[in-house]
């Protein structure tokens, strides 16, 4: 098959790390996020839901970065980008992005399966 810039295939090493390091930044703003505005909350019981998960979803962000278990982490994207589908079908208040977001978001994450770590990763290939 013939290539428009063959040259860029040389650089195709690392599409999986640009991919990971934005996977990672969107996780880490996620979670920053629900940690600052959701633990204002009215229930107790509720605010220490939401800074937990806000807390999940940050070291999720920094595994991402870091390149630790990237194919897991592909796999929990793919699942949490599923997760976000269906709330945002059901019009839930805490999912803000629109339906093509989540589902660029999931089909990427589901690369990270394939495409492995990448460069300047600490995983491991198998």
């Amino acid at each position: 098959m013939l290539s428009l810039f063959p040259d860029l295939l040389d650089w195709s090493w690392y599409v999986p790390f640009v991919f990971r390091v934005i996977l990672g930044a969107y996780f880490c703003h996620i979670g920053f996020t629900l940690i600052q505005h959701e633990g204002h909350t009215e229930h107790k019981n509720d605010r220490s839901t939401w800074i937990f998960l806000g807390a999940l979803l940050f070291l999720l962000g920094l595994l991402f970065v870091v390149g630790l278990y990237a194919q897991a982490l592909g796999s929990t994207g793919f699942a949490l980008s599923l997760f976000a589908l269906y709330l945002r079908a059901k019009k839930s208040h805490h999912v803000r992005e629109s339906l093509q977001f989540y589902f660029l978001f999931g089909i990427v994450s589901l690369s990270l399966v394939f495409l492995g770590a990448g460069p300047y990763a600490f995983d491991l290939p198998l």
